[in-house]
């Protein structure tokens, strides 16, 4: 795999700029992958993307000029006309961001529902829909009555357009929605308050920087047309990858490609490229010939597994020989007179993920580890019996790693991905 590591690098940055700006909550490699893999840059500068493309397609553009209007930047000075648009970009931000918030504070809830199998049966589906809707098959917009009272919210001046910019986030809804549910997915599985907030501001940033070039600086756009179809193409391709990657527990498949098959990097981009030059993006289901239909089909399908597998395929690695969890950390440590390192997690936890993927599969730190007891405890679903475990060992969030030394006593804790590096150093220092 050392060889696909630079098409990785720059190939998976592109889907999760796409993807990750993340449903209820389980699509778990999206944003937390660009933010662990990456930085918090590159994931924010990911939502800032997303958010910019969402103004592209048909549910938004249009209403940009006219939207401006309304809140009358055009008829002002630039100074004024400056502040009337930022403020309108803050009401869009005052609607998004305390959806990140929110799914920050009751992460750990939705993350437990999201490891059914139902619910992610559920997801896929609703994301099939979405797309659907994003290539055109079918429309899903707001009452034109609701429309029309949202768009006379506010008035002049600066409170109103810091209003009108509120009222338009449920306006633009059915193409926002593919952007936000990757971002939402993130901030439920890591209860990441803090990060949630920034995505979604960021998020609010893009979507709203067309509307404040044009009320600042009065610039014309581009005259609406076909490439917003295509926009909304990409968006929808972006959603059927979504749909597979819910899927990915129930049929392994999706996770990785059958045996007699290349499980490289440069196969899946293959696909995807053949997926997207067949008409993925820029032919149409809705006026299309039969043919054109058919390729379509064709093309959105081979983009949608080739870039499922760009994005969760994950080579096989060597992990800790983990042991079941027994009733008393302390009292294992002392009866086996060695350290114990204790990980809580779940198959819904992204951070969760890239600690065995990346962390406990290192060569040095599974090394480090054979001098402890080395126990693994499975939350992906509450029990009476794995309640009072957390309890007892206050496990407020997903992942927690205990580091407990050989007389018992807790030593350090991690809550967060740490690289090996970090986790070396911490295991080094318990006896």
């Amino acid at each position: 795999m050392r060889n696909d590591r630079p098409l990785r690098r720059l190939a998976a940055p592109l889907f999760l700029a796409l993807l990750a700006l993340p449903g209820v909550a389980h699509a778990d490699d999206l944003f937390s992958s660009a933010l662990h893999r990456y930085g918090l840059t590159v994931a924010l500068a990911s939502a800032f993307v997303v958010g910019l493309m969402t103004a592209a397609t048909p549910c938004v553009y249009p209403m940009i000029a006219i939207t401006v209007s309304v809140f009358g930047a055009r008829r002002e000075t630039r100074a004024r006309a400056m502040w009337l648009s930022t403020a309108f970009v803050l009401g869009l931000a005052a609607l998004f961001v305390p959806l990140g918030l929110f799914a920050g504070l009751t992460g750990t809830v939705a993350g437990r529902i999201a490891g059914s199998p139902w619910v992610q049966g559920f997801e896929a589906l609703l994301m099939f829909g979405m797309a659907l809707n994003m290539f055109g098959l079918f429309e899903i917009s707001l009452p034109s009555g609701l429309q029309d009272r949202l768009s006379l919210v506010g008035g002049l001046g600066a409170r109103g357009a810091f209003l009108i910019g509120f009222a338009t986030g449920p306006i633009a809804a059915p193409c926002a929605t593919a952007g936000l549910v990757g971002i939402l997915d993130y901030v439920f599985q890591q209860r990441d308050v803090t990060g949630g907030g920034l995505a979604l501001f960021s998020y609010s940033l893009g979507l709203g920087l067309p509307f404040w070039l044009v009320g600042s600086l009065s610039l014309g756009l581009p005259k609406p047309g076909l490439w917003m179809d295509r926009v909304k193409s990409v968006f929808g391709v972006v959603l059927m990858v979504l749909a597979l990657y819910y899927l990915r527990h129930i049929f392994p498949v999706f996770a990785a490609p059958p045996r007699g098959l290349p499980t490289t990097a440069w196969f899946f981009a293959s696909l995807l490229l053949a997926g997207l030059g067949l008409g993925a993006v820029h032919l149409s289901l809705k006026d299309g010939t039969g043919t054109q239909r058919a390729r379509k089909v064709l093309g959105v399908a081979l983009a949608a597994i080739g870039g499922v597998w760009l994005v969760a395929y994950e080579p096989p690695a060597p992990a800790i020989a983990w042991v079941d969890p027994p009733a008393d950390f302390s009292v294992l440590a002392r009866q086996r007179h060695q350290p114990v390192l204790v990980d809580f997690g779940a198959t819904w936890c992204a951070a969760c993920e890239e600690l065995l993927r990346h962390t406990f599969s290192d060569p040095a730190v599974r090394q480090e580890a054979r001098r402890f007891v080395s126990v693994r405890v499975d939350a992906t679903e509450s029990t009476p019996a794995l309640d009072a475990l957390q309890a007892r060992y206050q496990v407020r969030g997903l992942p927690t790693v205990l580091l407990i030394d050989a007389h018992g006593r807790e030593v350090a804790r991690v809550s967060e991905f740490v690289p090996a590096p970090r986790m070396l150093q911490l295991m080094r220092a318990v006896h």
